[in-house]
């Protein structure tokens, strides 16, 4: 029986091991620099993989299998377990055929998150360890200190007195709240999301955009996905009708699909493609004045792609300041739990010196 669990762990940890793709942002850079220096995907992809992954031969098989089968590049890559947001971007540009310089966006964009990822885990590292520290300083004077503070305050006093160590115990208690809140504000997070995805795209969207601070990023990240998408299929001859098409029948990302149909509802009503972005009132702030602007002057898609940019530089920006404060949050919880522990240790301290 034993024997049995231990194979199934290994034959487990080796699946694992073999569907994972090292370094995919660089792999995604270097694919895209072979496409533009003329090697074709199939070659480029069979080049790059030895270094990228641990079992060589399975992987060059299930590409093989994939291109015997008829499979595209976004079926190839979507085999790598690269999140669906930046898989649009790839199917676009297998459209338009701009494939090198949307991988190099994307690996760009991977990149500045694993950038991300990492500094928040190094400053994260000294307050966790930190507060850890705490919390067991909290459990040993709780499990130790006060009963024994309570025992000799009792023996030479009333109980009025004693009654005062509940301030204490309350302290003592302090990490108990914290942890208790954070499971239910995780719990919460999670039940709302699993309820979220049970809705329909269209109530998914509507209830995105009435909550606070959520609708403020989902307009930004729905806005650089369209106006990055239509932008690119512009830019690459297609008509805006041709365009919108093209995206509302994609289905790697439903909420694209869905804005992209009520546009060209609007559109085949006559609407411009800036009134029809008003009527929406979906998307982030000017974006249909840079639609108008580019309207007026014929450069659509260019003025769609240059507001992306912009978007780009704001959530950098804003992850940025985020991952900043995160770290000084931490800090601020872990004074208010030394000032707890401050206060649970001389408050009883006081009632002794009283009594003596």
């Amino acid at each position: 029986m034993y024997q049995q669990l231990l194979n199934i762990r290994s034959f487990l940890f080796y699946r694992k091991k073999v569907k994972k793709i090292n370094h995919l942002s660089s792999l995604l850079r270097r694919l895209s620099i072979l496409l533009q220096e003329g090697y074709t995907f199939s070659d480029s992809i069979q080049m790059l993989l030895p270094y990228h992954v641990d079992d060589v031969d399975y992987w060059k098989n299930h590409v093989d299998e994939k291109f015997r089968g008829g499979g595209q590049i976004i079926d190839i890559l979507q085999s790598f377990s690269i999140p669906k947001h930046y898989l649009v971007a790839i199917k676009i540009a297998e459209d338009s055929g701009g494939i090198p310089l949307a991988l190099k966006n994307v690996a760009i964009q991977m990149e500045f998150n694993e950038m991300m990822r990492n500094k928040l885990g190094k400053l994260l590292i000294y307050p966790i360890v930190l507060l850890i520290f705490i919390f067991g300083i909290f459990l040993a004077f709780r499990t130790f200190f006060l009963p024994n503070l309570e025992n000799i305050i009792n023996s030479r006093t009333t109980n009025h007195v004693s009654s005062s160590l509940w301030i204490s115990n309350l302290f003592l208690h302090l990490p108990d709240f914290i942890l208790i809140f954070g499971m239910l504000v995780i719990f919460c997070v999670l039940l709302s999301v699993y309820g979220l995805k049970k809705q329909s795209i269209e109530a998914q969207s509507a209830l995105l955009l009435k909550i606070p601070i959520v609708n403020y990023f989902y307009r930004l990240h729905l806005t650089r996905t369209i106006g990055r998408s239509l932008g690119n299929l512009i830019v690459s001859g297609f008509s805006l009708q041709q365009a919108l098409q093209i995206l509302k029948q994609q289905q790697l990302n439903l909420h694209l699909s869905y804005i992209m149909s009520k546009l060209e509802k609007r559109i085949i009503y006559g609407d411009s493609l800036s009134n029809a972005a008003l009527i929406l009132s979906c998307f982030f702030p000017k974006f249909e004045e840079f639609i108008k602007h580019g309207e007026k002057s014929g450069y659509l898609g260019r003025e769609l792609l240059l507001y992306c940019e912009l978007l780009d530089d704001k959530l950098q920006s804003i992850v940025k300041t985020s991952v900043a404060v995160v770290q000084p949050l931490f800090f601020i919880l872990i004074a208010v739990c030394i000032i707890a522990a401050y206060l649970s240790v001389l408050l009883p301290m006081y009632n002794l010196i009283e009594i003596i």
